[in-house]
């Protein structure tokens, strides 16, 4: 015969270590029941309820899904090889005349689909995180461009291809892409609307910014832009990225604003991310016709492709991994306050029913509060959310704002576009990789929580009452 059963009892000052009692008494059982429960579950004729087995996927079913997933690097291949056998359709001046009906026909509906597709009042609210956007537009406009100055010149002073070199000077010149980055941040749990923030104002600033850096970079070299004609028609240029770039983004969201509920019609039956990649994939096949037509690669090695995989990718982590120490890694006094700011915020949002604070929190940073000054608020340490959308945003760049810039700069040298592009397609293959292997490890650095004074140094402490919140500021002084 089993105890008796116990009512649950809670200790209403500690909610999360509620004592049950219930649970207790079900397992203290008398001897001969619990044999008399075994010798059922051992019956012969009796079967026990198993949980029924999903079927195996196919084999087509997974090639469909491996299709579904990466149909855009499929659609890179595909877009080459035709571009190496039919060279001529594509090419500028072939029977298409790509440098009208591509440079402003799918160009710009890239860009209108981009401008429909931006949240304008998610926009808004994370405008005001000065902090993430003053390190991801500097990454993404300064640092890397400086650091891949710095790489190409050691690389330079061998035999290595002037072009290729140049190739990956344009690339770090293009701003932070927009699509994946959305996509992988939500996916890991980050500021999905920080990061659509950062690649829209850093697509708006790259039409103005990218091409003066690309000039800056390559100025004096026989890559330059302006190395054909010993200058560069700066209007003609603003004109035509102003044309192809911004006014449709500007475009789409004026009709987003006016017609929202059209465009979520529209949603529903075109997948816009889709459609965009298409035209991209457009694009790319113009500009390596135009390469295999005037047999641009001839003069490159398959070492020499490998190479720049290589010096790309360490651009790549070596800029995430100082992102990421930028954005975390403090001193303890400054951890610490971050640590109470949080507790704070979190003892504002906990209310009982009479609209009181909740006191029952119990986490080592009740009861503290310091005088935090604007330098302090400025140099603590960002939040995991908002790491995680300036990691994919900071090191990233976009290929949809490269391409159609490679083919405005060097309009008047498209055989070298092609062999230019070649750089910022790599890239591009390694950030989506790389950030498919970042995605599953931030949800879960997410998914544990910001850091306590629980978990401050690696020890787990007892509950804090707010009578020892002396030890607290003992803690922190001595940090």
């Amino acid at each position: 015969m089993s105890a008796p059963m116990v009512d649950r009892v809670e200790t209403r000052d500690q909610p999360h270590h509620a004592i049950t009692i219930e649970s207790q008494s079900s397992q203290l059982t008398h001897p001969l029941e619990e044999t008399h429960q075994e010798e059922e579950d051992q019956e012969p004729g009796k079967e026990k309820a198993t949980t029924p087995s999903l079927p195996k996927p196919s084999w087509k079913a997974k090639a469909w899904d491996l299709w579904v997933k990466n149909w855009f690097l499929f659609g890179l291949v595909v877009a080459i090889i035709l571009a190496r056998y039919f060279p001529n359709w594509g090419r500028t001046g072939g029977p298409i005349r790509p440098e009208y009906s591509v440079k402003y026909g799918f160009t710009s509906c890239i860009f209108l689909l981009s401008g429909l597709s931006l949240k304008t009042k998610d926009l808004l609210t994370s405008a005001m995180n000065y902090r993430a956007h003053l390190m991801v537009q500097i990454t993404s406009f300064v640092i890397i461009p400086l650091f891949v100055k710095a790489v190409t010149a050691l690389v330079g002073l061998s035999t290595f291809n002037s072009t290729l070199l140049a190739g990956m000077a344009v690339t770090s010149a293009t701003p932070t892409t927009i699509s994946s980055n959305v996509v992988m941040t939500a996916n890991a749990d980050g500021n999905e609307s920080l990061a659509l923030f950062n690649a829209a104002f850093g697509n708006l600033m790259g039409v103005f910014i990218s091409p003066v850096i690309v000039l800056i970079l390559l100025q004096g070299t026989a890559m330059s832009p302006s190395a054909d004609n010993h200058g560069l028609d700066y209007a003609t240029i603003l004109r035509d990225l102003g044309s192809t770039i911004l006014v449709p983004i500007v475009v789409g969201q004026i009709y987003l604003y006016f017609f929202p509920g059209s465009i979520a019609w529209l949603k529903k039956r075109v997948h816009f991310p889709s459609l965009n990649s298409a035209c991209l994939l457009i694009l790319v096949w113009t500009v390596f016709c135009d390469a295999f037509h005037n047999d641009t690669f001839a003069a490159v090695s398959g070492g020499e492709i490998v190479a720049i995989g290589a010096l790309q990718a360490f651009v790549f982590w070596v800029m995430t991994f100082l992102l990421g120490f930028v954005a975390r890694v403090r001193p303890p006094k400054i951890r610490v306050l971050k640590i109470m700011e949080l507790n704070q915020e979190q003892e504002e949002t906990l209310e009982d029913g009479h609209g009181h604070p909740n006191k029952n929190n119990n986490s080592n940073t009740s009861g503290l509060s310091l005088p935090r000054t604007r330098t302090q608020k400025f140099v603590e340490p960002m939040s995991k959310t908002d790491t995680v959308a300036v990691l994919f945003c900071g090191a990233t760049k976009s290929v949809a704002m490269g391409i159609p810039m490679i083919k405005i700069l060097y309009a008047s040298n498209a055989g070298s576009a092609g062999l230019l592009a070649t750089p910022l397609l790599i890239y591009h293959v390694e950030q989506l990789f790389s950030g498919a292997f970042m995605v599953s490890w931030l949800k879960k650095w997410v998914g544990r929580g910001e850091e306590t004074l629980e978990s401050f140094g690696g020890t787990r402490e007892p509950p804090m009452s707010s009578s020892s919140s002396v030890t607290a500021q003992e803690k922190l002084a001595s940090a």
